[in-house]
């Protein structure tokens, strides 16, 4: 493990594990979008250049007209440049026959089924094991009374840290034991006031992950609670997005009863606290499914900005919203994980310091915590992220397809507010340009 990835992970671990457990920004895993070609790579918004037509022009135009050679074949014209904008093709739609019940599978996580068994208000609840998830257990969910002639959004929400264990909530049960069942039960009732509030259904698709699975070429320090690997479509992985989601459309359509021209082509993905890492994994997967990434408190290192550099590289449809607590738990320039402020203040010291230092490498330099090696380390380590960390400062204003929504929310209860975009600005693509 590079010295870079021990000293933030020990300042992390030291200093900004948070009360929600998703614990430290963990050290970035090997990416196929390559981390590095990540500086100056971010799409920024700027004004439109100003063409000067000819006739506009203080200078006399010449035009001479010729005629064409006989036999002269017309040039091929250029090719219109792809709006990306552009809404995709589909059939027509035909109406849909949704079957109001619950199916659990006998191979589905205990805890899930018995979530599942016990709602209060059903509508269309599948609970069963799929291939794409690594064959782990996912729930699916359509709130009480769709409209069968309404188009439906698919939400796939990955959640964070500890929430793959789903235990009812009772004195004497430690946290992380049922902060699972916390979480699902908050996402459920977001997609049920979600879908009054659109004019579409909404279709919840709520994986499980392995929880502690250690990526075998991870190396170093690891906390054991985050599963790197979640939606990680690597070669002799469990997990792709793209067979999940096939699988998906399958049980909506030939068991729930949605009808396939009433699926909306783009989905929504969402993760809260650690969930960050599989919205990661899936945009770098290359897949085009997703018109929108939602980080619910999860803007950590390494997790939205690869995100969003996969996206541009394999789908610039996609937006990013990054819903972030003020000073809370995943805030680059506030407390508990301000990492775009502690690698911008060692770049600084590593300025002040670098003459003494090449006397001595090893050494740490007086008043600095940080020996000369690590404080080069992240200098070179702040310049990926400059430009990313820089448009922060003004909460992405100017980088084109990202939208900050900073709340006071807490961490803990996001889900319940934000989940399928419930209390976000109907037009946050629009201001993300």
């Amino acid at each position: 493990m590079s010295v870079r990835a021990t000293t933030l992970s020990l300042v992390c671990l030291v200093g900004c594990a948070p009360s929600d457990l998703p614990g430290p920004s963990p050290a970035p895993t090997p990416s196929p979008t390559g981390r590095e070609d990540a500086v100056n790579r971010f799409e920024v918004v700027t004004p439109a250049a100003s063409h000067t037509s000819p006739e506009a022009s203080d200078q006399p135009q010449v035009r001479e007209q010729t005629a064409k050679p006989p036999n002269k074949p017309e040039p091929t014209p250029e090719p219109k440049p792809e709006n990306v904008d552009a809404p995709e093709p589909r059939a027509q739609a035909q109406a849909s026959t949704i079957r109001a019940r619950t199916w659990v599978s006998k191979q589905a996580d205990p805890g899930l089924a018995e979530f599942a068994n016990n709602l209060a208000s059903k509508g269309s609840v599948w609970v069963g094991n799929l291939k794409g998830n690594g064959d782990r257990s996912v729930l699916v969910y359509i709130p009480q009374n769709p409209n069968p002639e309404a188009d439906v959004q698919l939400i796939y929400h990955f959640h964070g840290t500890y929430s793959e264990h789903i235990e009812p909530k009772a004195d004497g049960v430690p946290k992380k034991r049922w902060v699972g069942s916390n979480r699902l039960a908050q996402t459920l009732e977001a997609i049920a006031d979600g879908q009054q509030a659109v004019p579409h259904n909404l279709a919840l698709i709520y994986p499980l992950s392995a929880g502690k699975r250690k990526d075998p070429e991870h190396q170093g320090w690891w906390n054991g609670a985050y599963d790197r690997l979640w939606m990680a479509d690597i070669p002799g992985g469990t997990d792709r997005f793209e067979t999940l989601h096939r699988e998906v459309v399958d049980l909506l359509t030939q068991k729930i009863g949605v009808h396939p021209t009433k699926i909306l082509p783009r989905v929504i993905a969402e993760g809260h606290s650690a969930g960050g890492i599989a919205l990661r994994n899936v945009a770098e997967s290359g897949t085009k499914r997703v018109g929108e990434y939602i980080f619910l408190d999860a803007s950590f290192q390494s997790w939205s900005d690869r995100c969003y550099l996969a996206a541009q590289q394999h789908d610039p449809k996609a937006f990013l919203t990054l819903v972030i607590t003020d000073k809370g738990i995943a805030d680059p320039f506030g407390k508990r994980d301000p990492w775009c402020a502690r690698l911008e203040a060692w770049d600084q010291q590593w300025d002040n310091h670098q003459a003494s230092c090449q006397k001595d490498p090893g050494a740490t330099p007086p008043g600095q915590k940080q020996s000369c090696e690590e404080l080069a380390t992240a200098s070179e380590e702040w310049e990926e992220y400059r430009q990313w960390c820089t448009e922060m400062k003004s909460d992405m204003k100017n980088l084109k397809r990202v939208y900050v929504h900073r709340t006071k929310v807490p961490h803990g209860e996001q889900p319940r507010r934000f989940s399928g975009g419930l209390e976000l600005p109907p037009d946050r693509r629009k201001r993300a340009g």
